[in-house]
């Protein structure tokens, strides 16, 4: 363990696999230009970064690590620990803030979430409610270790990152008027090798479920097809019916209905629609 506390706060965050980059001491102000491209989990760059007595904080830059960053504000009356807690009750999902967390200065909270390849989801604020930020693609978080002067950032959960809820991606990620539709009539309803061995893995996910991961491996798989559907890669009735069909086996096992198996389906795929994703012609091929 590095004896400089800046630095082995960066160490250790690179070897969770996030990009780091150094922020001025006593701040949240990057100490270089293009953070976004320098930031990195190399360690010999980081040791540049911060030389044996460096105070400079570490940042963590969000979209590069795959992370978004749920950021809870205790601020002029606002309590968003609070208005997260509730908003979880309400959906049922309060084992979903179980994550990564750091405890920020003034009783603040950030919770970590792990977001698939290929979502990128902005910077946000107040979206979800009053006192609730959060930090995605092109954003950057303070890491645990770093020091401001209102006090210290310290890990409160170590556990590894969760994935994102599909409530908070929901939240996240309101009706858009003018995003793509699914399109029900697709160009490939009959799709060739490579995209059945990628619908075949989804729904292999999907089966392979245990009680507690259940809703949240299919929400995802619905997710990352959705995508492909709203790319015009794949027929959404064909995805529909073969997630349903995955999922089936867990009807009527821990209270899993019909009905929860298809308004999560549908969920999924209607907002991985909105974020198309289009497949190199080479691998397109029937």
């Amino acid at each position: 363990m590095s004896s400089n506390r800046f630095l082995g706060a960066a160490l250790a965050a690179a070897a969770r696999g996030w990009s780091v980059f150094p922020l001025q001491p006593h701040s949240k102000i990057p100490a270089i230009k293009n953070w976004p491209q320098e930031a990195t989990t190399d360690e010999t760059r980081i040791k540049e970064f911060w030389p044996p007595k460096s105070r400079k904080n570490v940042g963590i830059a969000t979209g590069p690590s795959g992370l978004h960053v749920i950021d809870l504000d205790t601020h002029h009356g606002l309590d968003g620990p609070a208005a997260l807690y509730r908003l979880a009750t309400q959906t049922g999902a309060r084992a979903t803030l179980l994550t990564y967390s750091v405890a920020t200065p003034n009783n603040g909270r950030h919770l970590y979430y792990q977001v698939p390849d290929g979502l990128h989801l902005p910077n946000t604020a107040g979206l979800i409610a009053p006192g609730i930020d959060s930090r995605g693609h092109g954003g950057y978080v303070l890491a645990a270790g770093s020091q401001t002067g209102d006090g210290n950032y310290r890990v409160l959960t170590p556990r590894p990152p969760s994935e994102l809820p599909p409530w908070l991606l929901r939240l996240l990620t309101p009706p858009q008027s003018h995003a793509p539709a699914a399109n029900p009539g697709a160009p490939l309803s009959h799709p060739g090798a490579y995209l059945r061995a990628i619908v075949d893995a989804e729904t292999r996910k999907v089966t392979a479920a245990v009680h507690g991961t259940r809703n949240t491996a299919l929400f995802w798989a619905a997710f990352r097809l959705g995508r492909l559907v709203g790319g015009g890669e794949l027929d959404q009735r064909l995805v529909h019916d073969g997630l349903a069909a995955a999922a089936a086996v867990h009807i009527g096992h821990y209270q899993f209905t019909a009905r929860e198996l298809e308004r999560t389906i549908t969920s999924g795929l209607t907002i991985g629609a909105r974020r198309p994703r289009h497949l190199p012609t080479a691998t397109n091929s029937r």
